[in-house]
């Protein structure tokens, strides 16, 4: 696998499947440490068949890490759980999704990804909670500093996770001061079937690609 210092392309048509995993850390080291370690571990060994890429990110508040993994299918995916080591990051016990839908705002070099998570009641609302939040940004004016938003869908059809990506922390937070997101917010909040849970803020922290 190659390196790179550029957000994947979430809607690649080789990339059938997001997995998608956290992990709580103590700090800002032990950000960087476990990242590196992850990285490493991933360029020892040859990239499993059906990976399209890796990104490891870094949230803004030191809290935690977060790796974007992309794969062409959900066969290969199995495949590789099924004799995959344990290590930081390896992506066993992660949360597969499919994109369901993307919007793109305008153009920019993205600074940050703020990521929006929802439990639901399956399917329905799923689908339900990303074109109601979708209908609404499209009828807001154009969020200043906002690039991107591609929601997920989780397999299993209890998850939502909207990836974002806008120019910087500063421009998404003036988007909340100035009360541009409130209508996202009520949507979020009032939806039945629906639970936000917490979102975070994250910069790229290294990446893997095969191609």
């Amino acid at each position: 696998m190659s390196t790179a210092d550029r957000l994947p392309d979430v809607s690649r048509p080789d990339a059938g499947l997001a997995v998608i995993s956290p992990m709580y850390v103590g700090g800002s080291q032990q950000q960087s440490t476990v990242a590196d370690e992850a990285l490493a571990r991933w360029t020892r060994t040859p990239a499993p068949q059906g990976l399209v890429s890796l990104n490891v990110f870094t949230s803004l508040d030191n809290e935690a890490l977060l790796a974007y993994a992309q794969w062409t299918d959900d066969d290969e995916y199995s495949a590789y759980i099924r004799t995959a080591a344990r290590g930081p990051l390896d992506l066993v016990d992660a949360v597969r999704y499919r994109l369901f839908r993307s919007m793109s705002d305008a153009a920019g070099e993205p600074g940050c990804v703020i990521t929006a998570t929802f439990d639901v009641d399956g399917p329905e609302r799923q689908r339900h909670i990303v074109d109601a939040l979708a209908d609404a940004a499209s009828r807001a004016d154009p969020f200043p500093g906002a690039l991107a938003a591609h929601f997920h869908l989780s397999v299993d059809g209890t998850r939502v996770l909207n990836y974002a990506e806008w120019t910087s922390l500063e421009a998404h937070d003036r988007a909340v001061d100035n009360a541009e997101l409130d209508e996202i917010y009520r949507i979020s909040l009032e939806t039945p079937g629906v639970r936000a849970t917490r979102g975070r803020a994250y910069r790229l922290h290294g990446a893997l690609h095969t191609s």
